[in-house]
Protein backbone atom coordinates (compact mmCIF):
# COMPACT_ATOMS: atom_id res chain seq x y z
CA UNK A 1 0.00 0.00 0.00
CA UNK A 2 1.11 3.54 -0.61
CA UNK A 3 -0.07 6.85 0.81
CA UNK A 4 -2.16 9.13 -1.39
CA UNK A 5 -1.90 12.31 0.67
CA UNK A 6 -3.83 11.53 3.83
CA UNK A 7 -5.19 8.17 2.69
CA UNK A 8 -3.82 4.68 2.20
CA UNK A 9 -4.21 3.59 -1.40
CA UNK A 10 -5.39 0.04 -0.76
CA UNK A 11 -8.06 -2.22 -2.20
CA UNK A 12 -9.70 -3.95 0.73
CA UNK A 13 -12.33 -6.58 1.52
CA UNK A 14 -13.20 -7.38 -2.08
CA UNK A 15 -12.03 -9.75 -4.75
CA UNK A 16 -13.29 -7.33 -7.39
CA UNK A 17 -10.54 -5.22 -8.93
CA UNK A 18 -10.52 -1.43 -9.00
CA UNK A 19 -13.16 0.14 -11.23
CA UNK A 20 -12.57 3.56 -12.70
CA UNK A 21 -15.32 6.00 -13.48
CA UNK A 22 -16.11 5.53 -17.18
CA UNK A 23 -16.39 8.82 -19.07
CA UNK A 24 -19.30 9.95 -21.24
CA UNK A 25 -19.64 13.26 -23.05
CA UNK A 26 -22.30 15.75 -21.92
CA UNK A 27 -22.17 19.08 -23.70
CA UNK A 28 -18.40 18.89 -24.01
CA UNK A 29 -17.93 18.01 -20.30
CA UNK A 30 -17.34 14.46 -19.13
CA UNK A 31 -19.93 12.47 -17.17
CA UNK A 32 -18.28 9.73 -15.10
CA UNK A 33 -20.17 6.44 -14.79
CA UNK A 34 -19.30 4.25 -11.79
CA UNK A 35 -20.40 0.60 -11.91
CA UNK A 36 -19.94 -2.14 -9.33
CA UNK A 37 -23.15 -2.24 -7.29
CA UNK A 38 -25.65 -5.00 -7.96
CA UNK A 39 -28.79 -3.37 -6.55
CA UNK A 40 -30.26 0.16 -6.23
CA UNK A 41 -28.01 2.90 -4.85
CA UNK A 42 -29.80 4.71 -2.01
CA UNK A 43 -27.37 7.37 -0.78
CA UNK A 44 -24.09 9.13 -1.55
CA UNK A 45 -21.97 10.74 1.18
CA UNK A 46 -18.97 12.97 0.38
CA UNK A 47 -16.04 13.55 2.71
CA UNK A 48 -14.59 16.93 3.48
CA UNK A 49 -11.61 18.05 1.41
CA UNK A 50 -8.58 16.63 3.24
CA UNK A 51 -5.02 17.29 2.04
CA UNK A 52 -6.42 18.51 -1.29
CA UNK A 53 -8.51 15.41 -2.03
CA UNK A 54 -11.95 14.07 -1.20
CA UNK A 55 -13.87 10.79 -1.42
CA UNK A 56 -17.44 9.57 -1.46
CA UNK A 57 -19.24 6.47 -0.22
CA UNK A 58 -22.21 5.00 -2.09
CA UNK A 59 -24.73 3.07 0.04
CA UNK A 60 -26.65 0.32 -1.71
CA UNK A 61 -29.32 -2.32 -1.18
CA UNK A 62 -26.63 -4.93 -1.98
CA UNK A 63 -25.32 -4.30 1.54
CA UNK A 64 -21.80 -3.40 0.38
CA UNK A 65 -20.96 0.33 0.51
CA UNK A 66 -18.20 1.41 -1.85
CA UNK A 67 -15.54 4.08 -1.32
CA UNK A 68 -14.46 6.06 -4.41
CA UNK A 69 -12.22 8.96 -5.27
CA UNK A 70 -14.56 11.96 -5.39
CA UNK A 71 -12.84 13.63 -8.33
CA UNK A 72 -12.29 10.65 -10.67
CA UNK A 73 -14.89 8.15 -9.50
CA UNK A 74 -12.17 5.50 -9.22
CA UNK A 75 -13.00 2.63 -6.88
CA UNK A 76 -10.97 2.42 -3.67
CA UNK A 77 -12.66 -0.27 -1.62
CA UNK A 78 -15.81 -2.17 -0.69
CA UNK A 79 -16.99 -2.56 2.91
CA UNK A 80 -18.28 -6.05 3.69
CA UNK A 81 -19.94 -6.96 6.98
CA UNK A 82 -23.61 -5.97 6.88
CA UNK A 83 -26.18 -8.73 6.38
CA UNK A 84 -28.81 -6.44 4.88
CA UNK A 85 -29.29 -3.37 2.73
CA UNK A 86 -27.23 -0.28 3.57
CA UNK A 87 -29.42 2.81 3.37
CA UNK A 88 -27.06 5.62 4.31
CA UNK A 89 -23.47 6.42 5.29
CA UNK A 90 -21.75 9.31 7.06
CA UNK A 91 -18.03 10.19 7.00
CA UNK A 92 -16.28 11.90 9.90
CA UNK A 93 -14.72 15.37 9.34
CA UNK A 94 -11.16 14.00 9.15
CA UNK A 95 -12.27 11.38 6.59
CA UNK A 96 -10.72 8.53 8.59
CA UNK A 97 -13.91 6.77 9.73
CA UNK A 98 -17.42 6.11 8.50
CA UNK A 99 -20.75 5.02 9.96
CA UNK A 100 -23.48 3.11 8.11
CA UNK A 101 -27.22 2.52 8.59
CA UNK A 102 -28.54 -0.88 7.58
CA UNK A 103 -31.62 -2.99 7.13
CA UNK A 104 -29.97 -5.71 9.24
CA UNK A 105 -31.09 -3.76 12.35
CA UNK A 106 -27.69 -2.23 12.99
CA UNK A 107 -25.42 0.74 12.51
CA UNK A 108 -21.71 0.09 12.08
CA UNK A 109 -18.50 2.07 12.56
CA UNK A 110 -15.75 1.52 9.97
CA UNK A 111 -12.12 2.47 9.46
CA UNK A 112 -11.90 4.27 6.09
CA UNK A 113 -8.15 3.68 5.83
CA UNK A 114 -8.24 -0.13 5.84
CA UNK A 115 -11.94 -1.03 5.64
CA UNK A 116 -12.09 -2.76 9.02
CA UNK A 117 -15.36 -3.08 10.96
CA UNK A 118 -14.74 -1.31 14.28
CA UNK A 119 -18.05 -1.42 16.14
CA UNK A 120 -21.72 -2.40 15.75
CA UNK A 121 -24.73 -0.78 17.42
CA UNK A 122 -27.80 -3.07 17.35
CA UNK A 123 -31.25 -1.54 16.81
CA UNK A 124 -34.76 -2.99 17.19
CA UNK A 125 -35.69 -2.31 13.55
CA UNK A 126 -34.20 -1.27 10.19
CA UNK A 127 -31.88 1.74 10.44
CA UNK A 128 -32.55 4.16 7.56
CA UNK A 129 -30.37 7.15 8.48
CA UNK A 130 -27.04 8.01 10.10
CA UNK A 131 -25.08 11.22 10.65
CA UNK A 132 -21.82 12.19 12.36
CA UNK A 133 -20.93 15.29 14.40
CA UNK A 134 -17.71 16.41 16.05
CA UNK A 135 -17.31 19.50 18.22
CA UNK A 136 -14.04 19.87 20.08
CA UNK A 137 -13.56 16.63 22.00
CA UNK A 138 -17.18 15.60 21.57
CA UNK A 139 -18.08 13.10 18.83
CA UNK A 140 -21.66 11.91 18.32
CA UNK A 141 -23.64 9.67 16.02
CA UNK A 142 -27.31 10.12 15.16
CA UNK A 143 -29.41 7.26 13.76
CA UNK A 144 -32.97 7.21 12.46
CA UNK A 145 -34.90 3.97 12.71
CA UNK A 146 -38.12 2.44 11.39
CA UNK A 147 -39.30 2.07 15.01
CA UNK A 148 -40.06 5.85 14.80
CA UNK A 149 -37.16 6.71 17.14
CA UNK A 150 -33.91 8.65 16.77
CA UNK A 151 -30.89 7.60 18.79
CA UNK A 152 -27.94 9.76 19.85
CA UNK A 153 -24.71 7.85 20.52
CA UNK A 154 -21.55 9.10 22.23
CA UNK A 155 -18.66 7.93 20.05
CA UNK A 156 -16.21 8.43 22.92
CA UNK A 157 -18.24 5.86 24.86
CA UNK A 158 -19.59 3.48 22.20
CA UNK A 159 -20.79 0.95 24.80
CA UNK A 160 -23.00 3.52 26.54
CA UNK A 161 -26.76 3.45 26.01
CA UNK A 162 -27.90 6.08 23.51
CA UNK A 163 -30.21 8.97 24.26
CA UNK A 164 -33.57 8.39 22.54
CA UNK A 165 -35.60 11.07 20.78
CA UNK A 166 -39.30 10.32 20.35
CA UNK A 167 -41.94 12.47 18.64
CA UNK A 168 -42.50 11.10 15.13
CA UNK A 169 -45.53 8.92 14.46
CA UNK A 170 -43.97 7.31 11.39
CA UNK A 171 -40.68 5.62 10.55
CA UNK A 172 -37.72 8.01 10.49
CA UNK A 173 -36.31 8.54 7.00
CA UNK A 174 -33.57 11.08 7.79
CA UNK A 175 -31.94 12.42 10.98
CA UNK A 176 -29.20 15.02 10.57
CA UNK A 177 -27.04 17.22 12.79
CA UNK A 178 -26.99 20.99 12.44
CA UNK A 179 -23.62 22.76 12.40
CA UNK A 180 -24.51 23.67 15.99
CA UNK A 181 -23.75 20.51 18.00
CA UNK A 182 -26.92 20.64 20.12
CA UNK A 183 -29.39 20.92 17.23
CA UNK A 184 -30.64 18.25 14.82
CA UNK A 185 -33.37 17.79 12.20
CA UNK A 186 -35.42 14.80 11.15
CA UNK A 187 -37.93 13.76 8.51
CA UNK A 188 -40.30 10.81 8.75
CA UNK A 189 -43.04 8.94 6.93
CA UNK A 190 -45.57 10.97 8.94
CA UNK A 191 -44.71 13.84 6.51
CA UNK A 192 -43.22 15.84 9.37
CA UNK A 193 -39.91 17.71 9.63
CA UNK A 194 -38.76 18.31 13.21
CA UNK A 195 -36.07 20.57 14.65
CA UNK A 196 -34.61 19.09 17.84
CA UNK A 197 -32.86 20.50 20.90
CA UNK A 198 -30.42 17.70 21.74
CA UNK A 199 -29.94 18.99 25.28
CA UNK A 200 -33.59 18.49 26.21
CA UNK A 201 -34.17 15.73 23.59
CA UNK A 202 -37.34 17.54 22.58
CA UNK A 203 -38.49 19.05 19.27
CA UNK A 204 -38.60 22.84 19.17
CA UNK A 205 -40.29 23.32 15.78
CA UNK A 206 -42.50 21.23 13.49
CA UNK A 207 -43.38 21.47 9.81
CA UNK A 208 -45.81 19.35 7.80
CA UNK A 209 -44.93 18.76 4.13
CA UNK A 210 -47.26 16.59 2.03
CA UNK A 211 -45.65 13.51 0.45
CA UNK A 212 -42.29 14.25 2.10
CA UNK A 213 -39.45 12.16 0.64
CA UNK A 214 -36.22 13.37 2.26
CA UNK A 215 -34.29 16.36 3.61
CA UNK A 216 -30.70 17.54 3.40
CA UNK A 217 -29.13 20.03 5.81
CA UNK A 218 -26.66 22.42 4.16
CA UNK A 219 -24.28 23.52 6.90
CA UNK A 220 -22.56 25.98 4.58
CA UNK A 221 -25.74 27.77 3.46
CA UNK A 222 -27.79 27.68 6.68
CA UNK A 223 -30.64 26.01 4.82
CA UNK A 224 -32.55 22.72 4.66
CA UNK A 225 -33.67 21.48 1.26
CA UNK A 226 -36.67 19.16 1.38
CA UNK A 227 -37.87 16.96 -1.47
CA UNK A 228 -41.57 16.17 -1.66
CA UNK A 229 -43.47 14.28 -4.35
CA UNK A 230 -43.95 17.28 -6.65
CA UNK A 231 -42.00 20.05 -4.90
CA UNK A 232 -38.66 21.20 -3.53
CA UNK A 233 -38.74 23.45 -0.44
CA UNK A 234 -36.04 25.59 1.18
CA UNK A 235 -36.43 25.73 4.96
CA UNK A 236 -34.89 27.98 7.61
CA UNK A 237 -32.57 26.19 10.04
CA UNK A 238 -33.84 28.38 12.86
CA UNK A 239 -37.57 27.65 12.75
CA UNK A 240 -38.28 25.50 9.64
CA UNK A 241 -40.23 28.27 7.92
CA UNK A 242 -40.48 27.78 4.16
CA UNK A 243 -38.24 30.37 2.49
CA UNK A 244 -38.86 29.26 -1.11
CA UNK A 245 -40.76 26.45 -2.78
CA UNK A 246 -40.73 25.25 -6.38
CA UNK A 247 -43.39 22.91 -7.76
CA UNK A 248 -42.99 20.41 -10.62
CA UNK A 249 -45.22 18.23 -12.77
CA UNK A 250 -42.70 15.38 -12.63
CA UNK A 251 -42.24 13.44 -9.39
CA UNK A 252 -39.22 14.41 -7.26
CA UNK A 253 -37.31 11.62 -5.50
CA UNK A 254 -34.47 13.61 -3.92
CA UNK A 255 -32.75 17.02 -3.88
CA UNK A 256 -29.44 18.56 -2.83
CA UNK A 257 -28.13 22.11 -2.45
CA UNK A 258 -24.73 23.17 -3.81
CA UNK A 259 -22.17 24.19 -1.17
CA UNK A 260 -22.34 27.83 -2.32
CA UNK A 261 -26.15 27.75 -2.34
CA UNK A 262 -26.40 29.07 -5.90
CA UNK A 263 -27.86 25.94 -7.46
CA UNK A 264 -29.65 22.77 -6.47
CA UNK A 265 -29.93 19.35 -8.06
CA UNK A 266 -32.90 17.02 -8.01
CA UNK A 267 -33.52 13.45 -9.06
CA UNK A 268 -36.73 12.15 -10.60
CA UNK A 269 -37.92 8.96 -12.31
CA UNK A 270 -35.23 8.95 -15.02
CA UNK A 271 -33.65 12.41 -14.99
CA UNK A 272 -31.15 14.42 -12.99
CA UNK A 273 -31.72 18.17 -13.21
CA UNK A 274 -29.88 21.24 -11.96
CA UNK A 275 -31.76 24.46 -11.13
CA UNK A 276 -30.99 28.01 -10.09
CA UNK A 277 -31.75 28.40 -6.37
CA UNK A 278 -32.94 32.03 -6.56
CA UNK A 279 -35.38 31.62 -9.45
CA UNK A 280 -35.97 27.88 -9.71
CA UNK A 281 -35.09 28.00 -13.42
CA UNK A 282 -33.81 24.78 -14.95
CA UNK A 283 -30.14 24.97 -15.93
CA UNK A 284 -29.32 21.41 -17.00
CA UNK A 285 -31.39 18.32 -17.72
CA UNK A 286 -29.45 15.05 -17.73
CA UNK A 287 -30.51 11.59 -18.84
CA UNK A 288 -28.55 8.39 -18.45
CA UNK A 289 -29.96 6.43 -15.51
CA UNK A 290 -32.27 3.51 -16.28
CA UNK A 291 -34.48 3.84 -13.20
CA UNK A 292 -35.57 6.30 -10.50
CA UNK A 293 -32.81 8.49 -9.03
CA UNK A 294 -32.81 8.04 -5.25
CA UNK A 295 -29.94 10.30 -4.23
CA UNK A 296 -28.04 13.38 -5.44
CA UNK A 297 -25.11 15.10 -3.72
CA UNK A 298 -22.73 17.92 -4.66
CA UNK A 299 -18.98 17.49 -4.35
CA UNK A 300 -17.47 19.72 -1.64
CA UNK A 301 -15.55 21.84 -4.19
CA UNK A 302 -18.74 22.16 -6.30
CA UNK A 303 -17.64 21.40 -9.92
CA UNK A 304 -19.67 18.17 -9.99
CA UNK A 305 -22.56 16.39 -8.34
CA UNK A 306 -23.23 12.66 -8.10
CA UNK A 307 -26.42 10.66 -8.45
CA UNK A 308 -27.37 7.12 -7.49
CA UNK A 309 -30.22 5.16 -9.04
CA UNK A 310 -32.31 2.03 -9.01
CA UNK A 311 -30.11 0.84 -11.90
CA UNK A 312 -27.21 0.33 -9.44
CA UNK A 313 -25.06 3.01 -11.07
CA UNK A 314 -23.45 6.17 -9.71
CA UNK A 315 -23.01 9.00 -12.22
CA UNK A 316 -20.88 12.08 -11.63
CA UNK A 317 -22.26 15.06 -13.56
CA UNK A 318 -20.59 18.39 -14.38
CA UNK A 319 -22.38 21.40 -12.93
CA UNK A 320 -24.01 23.97 -15.19
CA UNK A 321 -21.04 26.29 -14.73
CA UNK A 322 -18.60 23.59 -15.89
CA UNK A 323 -20.77 22.67 -18.89
CA UNK A 324 -20.99 26.30 -20.01
CA UNK A 325 -17.23 26.82 -19.64
CA UNK A 326 -16.55 23.67 -21.64
CA UNK A 327 -18.90 24.75 -24.44
CA UNK A 328 -17.37 28.23 -24.54
CA UNK A 329 -13.86 26.77 -24.75
CA UNK A 330 -14.92 24.42 -27.57
CA UNK A 331 -16.49 27.29 -29.51
CA UNK A 332 -13.53 29.63 -29.11
CA UNK A 333 -11.32 30.07 -32.20
CA UNK A 334 -8.07 28.16 -32.12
Amino acid sequence: AEYMGHFLSVYFFSSRGPMAGRGEDDGGAKVKVCSGHTRPVQHIAYSNIVDGSYWFVSSCLDGKPQLRNGETGDWVGTFEGHKGAVWMSAINPAATKMATASGDYSSKLWDLLDGSDLYTWPHPHCVKSVDWSEDGGRAQLLTGCMDKKIRLFDLNRPDAEPAVLEAHTGSVKTALFDKEPDVAYSAASDNTVLRWDLRSLRPTHTLQLPDLATIECSRTCDMIIAASKFAVSFLSLLDLTVQRQYEYTEEVECAALAPDGGTFALGSRLKVREHDSASGAELQNHRGHHGPVFTVRYAPDCPTFASGSEDGMVRIWPTDEVVKRSKAAAAAPA
